[in-house]
């Protein structure tokens, strides 16, 4: 039977035998190989992002096509893949589909369950079921590895898909960590002066090799931005602490009728936003979610060599509870469904 490690209460993973899955109809079974823990999964994990338990977490995911339900493509047997964590009308190729879907905003689709967090057990498993609509394979000569960071790289580009930005303009990210430092990374290629913010020296070093052009303590933030840019503030800020309350010094950086873009989702609310200040300098505040993953996926391909150092150490199965409390800590922990640990020392991966 295959095995799941399922999160049962807050901070207690269980490994388990289940089932083997069977697709429905515009369903397939993808046997996974690897899942990343993000920062929604620690959410998940420590319960500050309340859901229905027991739930199977992990959303980003490689693996292979298993089997399919009726109406899909027979050719997705066998071919790897990853897949868009909503599982929506148009990914169940439904002929009625919601306003959401209808007005092409499938990831609001009001019936949509989501991989690994809502209504739908996710990845850290041997099997994980999505909807078939979901799916885009992995390319020939994009290692699987570096691969699962399809996802959070797909989230880090809607970023700038919602607030666009302009070669030459300054964006600030706020916390460049495992999702700051691919959002630094993205800014960085659109040619954009980026400015890294956080309180760790060795994530500061990590953004100046990701292509921010400067990195600073949050402390030294305000009056670092304030000089070069004439006292105005930066164009874009995005917010990846994490924290609730970072979206209110994101506030004190953003420029009069400039972008705060939001991306924790640590399912706390944020206190003390200064509604006065927001309103008076015309501030807008932009969320912004999941993302498009075949530019993602081009992207790994192009730069793979790099973005693979992102990811730190990758455990086994058996020990996913050690997993999620190791990346409190780690920027970047996979889970190998299949096979020992692999944990990435310098420049080779080392198979233990």
């Amino acid at each position: 039977m295959p095995k799941i490690a399922q999160l049962t209460a807050p901070r207690k993973i269980e490994i388990k035998d289940r089932e083997a899955l069977t697709p429905g109809p515009q369903e397939v079974v993808v046997g996974v190989e690897t899942a990343g823990v993000c920062g929604t999964d620690l959410a998940l994990f420590s319960g500050d992002y309340p859901v229905p338990l027991p739930l199977v977490c992990g959303h980003e995911f490689v693996g292979t096509v298993k089997s399919i339900g009726e109406g899909v493509d027979k050719s997705w047997l066998g071919r790897r893949v990853t897949a868009e964590i909503n599982n929506t009308c148009k990914a169940y190729n439904m002929s009625e589909v919601c306003p959401a879907c209808e007005l092409g905003m499938p990831s609001h689709c009001q019936k949509r369950t989501v991989t690994g967090i809502i209504n739908h057990d996710g990845a850290f498993a041997e099997e994980v079921l999505v909807a078939a609509g979901t799916l885009h394979e992995i390319p020939e000569n994009l290692d699987p590895v570096t691969a699962a960071l399809t996802e959070p790289l797909a989230a880090a580009l809607q970023t700038f898909e919602m607030s666009p930005i302009t070669k030459g303009e300054t964006v600030v990210v706020l916390g460049p960590g495992r999702l700051g430092i691919l959002i630094v990374f993205a800014a960085a290629l659109k040619g954009c002066h980026v400015i890294a913010v956080s309180r760790s020296e060795q994530k500061r070093k990590r953004a100046l090799g990701f292509g921010a052009s400067q990195a600073c303590t949050p402390e030294d933030a305000e009056p670092a931005i304030k000089a070069l840019t004439q006292g105005l503030g930066a164009n874009v800020v995005v917010d990846a602490t994490g924290n609730p309350d970072g979206i209110t010094q994101a506030l004190s950086l953003v420029r009069p009728r400039g972008i705060i873009s939001a991306k924790t989702t640590c399912g706390l609310p944020a206190h003390g936003l200064d509604m006065t200040k927001l309103v008076v300098d015309e501030v807008r505040i932009q969320g912004s979610r999941c993302g498009p993953f075949t530019p993602a996926l081009k992207i790994l391909e192009k730069h793979q060599d790099q973005l693979k150092t992102l990811i730190t150490s990758i455990r086994p199965l058996a020990e996913a509870q050690n997993a999620l409390e190791s990346a409190y800590s780690e920027n970047k922990v996979l889970i190998k469904i299949r096979g020992g640990g692999v944990y990435f020392r310098k420049t080779n991966w080392e198979v233990i």
